[in-house]
């Protein structure tokens, strides 16, 4: 059994196979996906997706890449949006900073400790988008003593920085780069880790494995992801399966329908 704790199926890549391609992780024992929300538009589609699909669920969130359109109440309709959702709605996000955002770095923080004080009123675990940040991130999650926890998604960097996360409740989304041979920082900081901090995901579309030819990312890599994360690890492949799992429900409530 596997859960993808990050996969963008929303996007319209996904649109005209989205049935035949659950069926097919379902094959695969790739039992539940986490679908993140990335900006306010996206939403609604979004939430529509997971009541069609029982094995879909999803996070609602304001991304630092899409900041270009924003506006202040849309952070107030985030709220009620949490407020009023359905059982599906596991979490907020996909939120955080980001050096390479268009947006500048005072409205990324602002919107970001917004979204961390509604994940707070919301009891919602965040999932945590990090480029060049680390350093400001956690600044800022001990400043406002955020204790929802939740995934630092993609993660790649050193294990000091890792266990920072996890002494603040975070688990850490393994993804395709560590399919890549030069990940060779990342790949140690990971086979050192706590295996109660690992969770598995895609980010598909986006994130493509190493020497992956031609279109897009797709969940079902998540089973090659698995395997390059057995080969840096000491545990068996059922432990390390089992507890995976077991770290991802710790985070994301799946079973409440």
């Amino acid at each position: 059994m596997f859960i993808d704790s990050h996969c963008h199926l929303d996007f319209p890549c996904f649109a005209t196979q989205l049935a035949p391609l659950l069926s097919q992780l379902e094959e695969n024992r790739i039992t539940n996906v986490i679908i993140p929300g990335t900006q306010k538009k996206s939403w609604g589609a979004i939430q529509q997706l997971c009541s069609t699909y029982t094995q879909c669920y999803y996070g609602l969130g304001i991304h630092p890449h899409f900041l270009d359109t924003f506006q202040a109440d849309d952070l107030l309709f985030l709220e009620k949006s949490l407020i009023t959702a359905d059982k599906k709605c596991v979490a907020l996000g996909e939120i955080g900073l980001d050096k390479y955002a268009q947006a500048d770095t005072a409205l990324q923080e602002n919107v970001f400790i917004k979204q961390l004080q509604i994940a707070e009123k919301c009891s919602l675990p965040i999932i945590l988008h990090v480029l060049k940040k680390q350093g400001r991130v956690l600044e800022i999650l001990k400043a406002v003593n955020f204790k929802q926890g939740g995934v630092y998604h993609s993660f790649s960097g050193s294990y000091e920085v890792a266990m920072e996360f996890i002494k603040l409740g975070f688990k850490l989304g393994i993804g395709g780069v560590i399919t890549y041979p030069n990940a060779t920082k990342t790949k140690k900081t990971i086979s050192r880790l706590p295996i109660r901090s690992l969770l598995l995901e895609t980010d598909a579309p986006g994130s493509p494995l190493y020497l992956q030819k031609g279109g897009f990312n797709c969940p079902l890599n998540l089973i090659t992801i698995f395997e390059s994360l057995c080969l840096l690890r000491t545990e068996s492949k059922s432990c390390l399966a089992a507890q995976i799992v077991k770290n991802t429900t710790s985070i994301f409530s799946l079973n409440n329908d």
